[in-house]
């Protein structure tokens, strides 16, 4: 079971990526948001609020915790938000840039054949106009 499992998290972290850290950031966000509804008791969507606006650095002071549990909920948030979306960032960037490289030298080797083939083709016809040549300058 514990082998299927990690191949699965493998291939699909291999495969996508950025999807698998979006679903990571959006599961610590609902932890998150659970943690402030039960620690504060914060109805859900206000849980929510301040879980997101903790996470993204964005602190507009109409809400703070209170308790003890909740002013060390929102440190952690505060201190992992950060990096959090930076990694992500980070991710969307390189996958992208792997596929512009990775079209790039697709593109470098398509336009390497196709030089190799003219190449090909131009010695083909040199060889052909030298025989000519030389039939015409036999004849004289």
């Amino acid at each position: 079971m514990y082998r299927h499992l990690k191949r699965f998290f493998d291939e699909f972290i291999g495969e996508y990526p950025v999807l698998f850290f979006i679903v990571f950031i959006l599961i610590i966000v609902i932890i998150g948001t659970v943690l402030f509804h039960i620690v504060e008791g914060w109805d859900l969507f206000n849980s929510f609020y301040f879980t997101s606006v903790t996470m993204s650095t964005i602190w507009y002071w109409d809400m703070a915790p209170v308790t003890h549990g909740g002013k060390i909920i929102a440190i952690i948030y505060g201190f992992m938000g950060a990096p959090l979306f930076i990694g992500l960032t980070w991710l969307i960037f390189q996958t992208r840039f792997q596929k512009l490289i990775k079209h790039s030298i697709h593109a470098y080797h398509k336009e390497a054949k196709e030089a190799e083939s003219l190449a090909l083709q131009n010695e083909k016809s040199l060889k052909k106009e030298e025989k000519e040549i030389e039939a015409i300058e036999k004849k004289v």
